[in-house]
C-alpha cells in the first residue's frame, strides 16, 4: 500500500487523487500471517502534507476468548490521517521534524506507506473478547479439555458461600 505522492506534493492545497486498494497479501506485523486488504483511498494535498481518507476491509486474526481456537473475522476500517513529508519535493532539502513525534511521514522518495496506519487501526478495531462461535462452551477450568469437542466429566466446583451476596447481584444473560 505504497503511493508515490511526489507530484501531489507539488500541486496546490486541495488537489486530490483517488486510488483503489487491492492487496491480496499484506504482512502488517512481523511474524504474522499475511492478510488481504481491499478498499479505496482519497489523498488530498494539505498545507503541511497529505490527508489520507481510506476505507478498507481486511481480516483480523485472534484466539477465541473461551476455547483459544484461532478466529478470523472481517473488519472494516475508516482511516483518516495526515502524512507529513520529510523532504521538500521541489528543492530536495530535508524538512524539519513535525511537532508530533508520532506523525505519519512520507519518506525521502516521496512514498506514502499506508501499511502502518492500517495496522494501528486494525489493532484498535479488534474484538475485546473474540469468539469462535456465539455458543462456545470454552475450556474446562479443571482439566483444560475443550468443552466444544467433548464433556470431560470433571466435577464443577461450588463457589465459596462468602461470595453468595455478589452472585445475587449478577444480571441474567440476555437482559
Amino acid at each position: 500500500m505504497l503511493f508515490n505522492v511526489s507530484q501531489l506534493l507539488r500541486e496546490r492545497v486541495g488537489s486530490r487523487r483517488e486510488y483503489r486498494i487491492s492487496e491480496p497479501s499484506v504482512v502488517l506485523e512481523r511474524g504474522a500471517e499475511p492478510v488481504g486488504v481491499e478498499g479505496t483511498a482519497l489523498l488530498t494535498r494539505t498545507q503541511s502534507g497529505v490527508l489520507v481518507q481510506a476505507r478498507v476491509l481486511t481480516t483480523a486474526r485472534d484466539a477465541c476468548s473461551r476455547c483459544l481456537r484461532d478466529v478470523e473475522y472481517p473488519v472494516r476500517l475508516d482511516i483518516e490521517e495526515e502524512y507529513v513529508p520529510t523532504i521538500d519535493p521541489v528543492t530536495g532539502v530535508r524538512l524539519p521534524e513535525p511537532e508530533d513525534p508520532e506523525a505519519f511521514r512520507i519518506d525521502q522518495r516521496h512514498h506514502l506507506d499506508l501499511s502502518e496506519a492500517v495496522r494501528e487501526y486494525l489493532v484498535a478495531a479488534e474484538a475485546m473478547q473474540p469468539l469462535c462461535r456465539p455458543d462456545c462452551a470454552g475450556l474446562c477450568p479443571v482439566c483444560g479439555a475443550d468443552r466444544n469437542v467433548d464433556r470431560c466429566g470433571c466435577e464443577v466446583q461450588t463457589p465459596d458461600p462468602r461470595w453468595a451476596a455478589l452472585a445475587r447481584l449478577r444480571v441474567p444473560e440476555g437482559s
